[in-house]
């Protein structure tokens, strides 16, 4: 009578961790460049960009607008200087007294390019963030077959936490959201345009004879992006400058949901966590987390440069800079150290839960030097699958960079 109990309560058992299932989370509901208009059907004849992946398609954006805006420059003629006239890069490099001209073609405004391309990079690596977040539910399940069972008691509040998280995605991805996200955006994008007509470019880099207003006003004039003389150039990157504040503010967005589900659901044993049975993908079942690791690593950095770039280099130095470059840093620094130690965390009590289950399934009282060797291995693997140094070489170059460029601005600038 006691054994048929004992086969009924295991029958029972594997029923139970077959039933645990969770729904998975769906941040591509913030838009639908990001997966919102995937088909089911591959051979739809609906538009192609709704049948294609969503890096794929901001690859192939980002491609056709960066030619485009080439092509329209060249016509323009705005690629590269004129012959005889002198660049604004090549005057802070070797300066002469007083120029008569300055040029500063696309091709040869490096601040300008790392702009150009950064923006169109941006949406590429939130697309690698949201394919990474949706995978998480899924993997987090798997990696953890040998105690899913445990998150019995803790299933209502796990898919009452998923639920609130695909709720708000979906919020970001409402059309009057997303209006208002567009309409900040392109305000966003015309104040800067403002900023570059009112204090001028390379106003701080200005090493000739000539007055600063002089200066100003003839790098200005000699821009690619200029309205007087290069409207559709200037409209174009109006247009790009929407293009990043959109999704970038819609990226913060989706950060803050994720890490608040994140910060939940790790309460209830369901955070980050590694599988400690066989290292199938290589980073221990940790594979989407590296993927949004690095895409979130490359992101902070890119904004980084870029935003420092513009707000350094191009613009004078002034308060307007140290609030901004202040703000970027925070943000970009709070993206890279948060997801890092709710991962560590995460990570780091799935070893100890490995190793209560080692114990609690020992033969004996004392365990045995299998055992104990078994142990040593789980706390010696990796805790999350990135390197340190990258987490901190990130953090360093978005915290001391900015002020570091900014200090030699203002040097060369005084």
């Amino acid at each position: 009578m006691g054994s048929k109990t004992s086969v009924t309560d295991h029958a029972d058992t594997r029923s139970l961790m077959t039933d645990i299932t969770f729904e998975e989370l769906r941040p591509e509901q913030i838009s639908g460049l990001l997966g919102r208009w995937a088909q089911e059907d591959p051979d739809s004849k609906a538009f192609i960009l709704r049948r294609i992946k969503p890096r794929t398609r901001f690859i192939l954006i980002g491609v056709a607008a960066m030619l485009l805006l080439l092509v329209v420059a060249f016509f323009d003629h705005a690629l590269i200087a004129p012959a005889g006239t002198r660049t604004a890069i090549s005057l802070i490099i070797n300066p002469v007294p007083k120029p008569t001209r300055v040029s500063l073609p696309l091709l040869q405004d490096p601040v300008g390019l790392v702009a150009v391309v950064m923006t169109l990079l941006a949406p590429v690596l939130f697309a690698v963030q949201v394919s990474a977040i949706r995978e998480f539910n899924s993997t987090n399940k798997r990696n953890i077959a040998y105690r899913v069972r445990d998150l019995a008691p803790a299933r209502d509040k796990i898919d009452r936490e998923i639920k609130l998280a695909n709720d708000r995605f979906s919020r970001i991805g409402r059309r009057e959201a997303s209006a208002v996200i567009l309409l900040l955006s392109a305000a966003a994008s015309a104040v800067i345009d403002y900023l570059f007509r009112k204090w001028g470019l390379f106003l701080d880099w200005n090493k000739t004879d000539l007055s600063g207003s002089t200066w100003k006003s003839r790098v200005y004039a000699g821009w690619w992006a200029n309205p007087d003389s290069h409207l559709v150039l200037a409209i174009a990157l109006w247009a790009l400058g929407c293009y990043f504040f959109y999704f970038i503010m819609k990226q913060i967005w989706m950060g803050a949901v994720f890490a608040i589900y994140i910060n939940k659901v790790t309460k209830c044993k369901f955070g980050v966590s590694p599988t400690m049975t066989a290292n199938t993908d290589g980073f221990w079942g940790l594979s989407p987390v590296r993927r949004f690791m690095l895409a979130t690593y490359s992101s902070a950095l890119g904004h980084t440069v870029m935003v420092v770039g513009i707000l350094v280099i191009w613009l004078p130095f002034n308060a307007f800079t140290i609030v901004m470059v202040t703000a970027v840093t925070i943000i970009n620094s709070t993206e890279v150290i948060y997801p890092t130690i709710v991962g560590h965390v995460g990570a780091h009590e799935e070893k100890r839960l490995f190793v209560q289950h080692i114990l609690d399934n020992a033969k004996c009282p004392t365990p045995t030097k299998d055992e104990v060797a078994q142990i040593g291995e789980v706390w010696a693997r990796p805790v999350l699958p990135i390197r340190v140094r990258s987490t901190l070489t990130t953090v360093t170059v978005s915290l001391l960079f900015p002020f570091f460029l900014a200090v030699v601005s203002r040097l060369l600038g005084g």
